[in-house]
């Protein structure tokens, strides 16, 4: 209960602070109406909190209390100091999710799922909740199966899901940082331009910068792109079979995996 709590402390928060930082510093400035959009992804973000407790009503720091209290897991058998478990638990668990999204664009049944979160036409913070259930619960199973055999720390599983929360509002959030910051920031994390390349319509853009905390992930596995290629300004948001499209409404965003197209096409 508390750590959920914690949890949307830290959600409402963040919120907050980047949405009047882009009141300051906006990387792209974007005249059209936003609010039935952001409005869809917080729609979006309440139906998967609805559907990880109904489907899925074990946390991962109740399965970490339990894998700690029955010995099971490696860091368990090896009895890792407490510093040692935190640090191992954010970079295994990081990695972990940079693989997860690099195969939910590489397999065709999981991009028609991830997809969701690229028919955003404008990227700010709301844009890091807009998923679909269908890839929330199947990130969920694989985080329950990871604690399960790493045997992490729950107050480690707790930071890093409040890493992970932080991370994913940041570098979705509409900011433009100094060159300098985000030129050294980007040695070890993911910034909100590095992974606005990611938001690109130009293929080759949307599939490179995976990462969600750490950058090294893309520079170890060559997904990392410095710039796009027709630069910040001038770059396309979205997905270009969506994106002569209205606004999609929750229902279509819903449906999309399943009908694998716009009904009223």
């Amino acid at each position: 209960m508390h750590e959920g709590i914690l949890r949307l402390s830290v959600f409402i928060l963040l919120i907050l602070v980047f949405g009047i930082l882009k009141l300051y510093c906006p990387r792209k400035a974007d005249n059209r109406p936003q609010k039935q959009r952001r409005m869809i992804n917080l729609g979006l973000m309440l139906v998967n909190t609805i559907s990880v407790r109904l489907l899925l009503p074990l946390a991962t720091f109740e399965v970490a209390n339990y894998v700690a209290d029955n010995g099971i897991g490696l860091f368990n058998i090896v009895s890792l100091p407490f510093m040692l478990n935190l640090v191992m638990t954010i970079i295994v668990f990081d990695l972990l999710i940079y693989v997860q999204h690099a195969l939910f664009h590489r397999i065709k049944p999981l991009w028609n799922i991830h997809r969701i979160h690229h028919t955003d036409t404008v990227i700010d913070v709301t844009t890091g909740i807009r998923f679909h259930p269908f890839e929330i619960l199947l990130s969920m199973l694989l985080k329950l199966l990871a604690v399960l055999l790493l045997g992490p720390l729950a107050i480690a599983i707790i930071i890093y899901e409040i890493a992970l929360i932080a991370a994913s509002l940041f570098t979705h959030s509409n900011l433009c940082l100094p060159a300098i910051v985000d030129y050294f920031l980007r040695y070890l994390f993911v910034t909100p331009d590095m992974h606005r390349i990611h938001h690109s319509v130009e293929q080759n853009e949307t599939d490179s910068n995976y990462g969600n905390i750490f950058s090294f992930w893309d520079r170890l596995f060559r997904t990392y792109k410095t710039k796009p290629a027709e630069g910040y300004d001038n770059m396309i948001i979205g997905l270009n079979e969506f994106n002569q499209y209205a606004e999609l409404d929750l229902l279509t965003l819903l449906e999309l995996p399943v009908y694998n197209r716009v009904k009223h096409e």
